[in-house]
């Protein structure tokens, strides 16, 4: 039964951690993802089971269990969006923060009731799927608009700083508990609970600040667009002026030249009128030349 808990809450994590890419992926990579962690998770039944048959269950099969059950996951969600490497890391860092202070949660639930190894690490596992299931909505809700814009990861390295940033913050408090210890102390487990609460705001209070910052670089951006724009209208609207002001005076020179030819006409002194033609179409020879 304790294989079977198991891997169905690291495959609940697992659609906790896709959640937030689910708009960067095509309906093809998320059928491949979707099936590939169904298999995967039928298959870590069976080798969780020969696992803890062959080792016990223990503290430090049980966690080396958890530590590492999030990798074929990982692998699968990296193999089919290989452009989104920065987001995965981010996420499964935010999830990994989560999870601390799920399974911290239900341990300091089930000590309270339990005192053996076997029920504490049984209960622990049972609680913290229906912890898991209970809060799913929420976790739905909070995970569907957890990754900030796109252009902070675009960035290099900073993109890379901020991917790594909720790892290198639960890396500490996974560093202490990966031993054979089953119970930390109570100081301990309360580190892990208020670290999550305290990650998430201060995390909210920096997205909320940078996604400020990128709007007024937006603003910035489309305001020397418009700038340039406006730019190119007067100057457009200079150049229709000028062509304005040489139709103006082309005019008035036809007028006089046809005033010139009927003059010339009307005294019948047809040789000045061609003469008078054939320097005003010499001149716009030279004109077009």
């Amino acid at each position: 039964m304790l294989p079977v808990l198991v891997s169905l809450a690291q495959l609940i994590d697992a659609y906790v951690r896709f959640l937030p890419l689910n708009n960067h992926v095509s309906e093809r990579s998320k059928r491949k993802i979707f099936i590939g962690s169904a298999i995967w998770c039928v298959v870590s039944i069976f080798l969780y089971f020969f696992i803890f048959k062959a080792c016990g269950v223990n503290a430090v099969t049980y966690k080396s269990i958890i530590m590492l059950g999030w990798l074929p996951y990982f692998i699968i969600n990296v193999v089919f969006l290989p452009d989104n490497l920065p987001q995965n890391v981010f996420v499964l860092g935010m999830a990994a923060i989560l999870a601390l202070f799920q399974h911290t949660l239900a341990t300091n639930i089930v000590l309270s009731n339990f005192q053996t190894d076997f029920d504490i690490i049984f209960y622990e596992a049972m609680l913290y799927l229906a912890l898991f299931a209970v809060s799913l909505p929420l976790l739905r809700k909070l995970f569907l608009g957890l990754l900030p814009s796109r252009e902070f990861f675009n960035l290099r390295p900073q993109g890379w700083y901020i991917a790594l940033l909720p790892l290198i913050i639960v890396l500490g408090h996974i560093i202490r508990i990966a031993d054979g210890t089953l119970i930390h102390s109570f100081y301990e487990r309360l580190s892990r609970i208020y670290l999550p609460i305290v990650f998430f705001i201060f995390y909210r209070f920096i997205l909320s600040a940078a996604e400020n910052f990128y709007d007024l670089q937006r603003l910035e951006r489309n305001k020397s667009l418009l700038q340039g724009k406006l730019t190119t209208l007067k100057d457009y609207n200079a150049l229709i002026l000028e062509n304005q002001t040489q139709i103006s005076v082309m005019r008035h020179d036809l007028r006089h030249s046809y005033n010139i030819i009927y003059t010339l006409l009307e005294n019948n002194e047809i040789e000045k009128a061609l003469e008078h033609i054939k320097i005003q179409k010499r001149e716009l020879e030279e004109q077009k030349n």
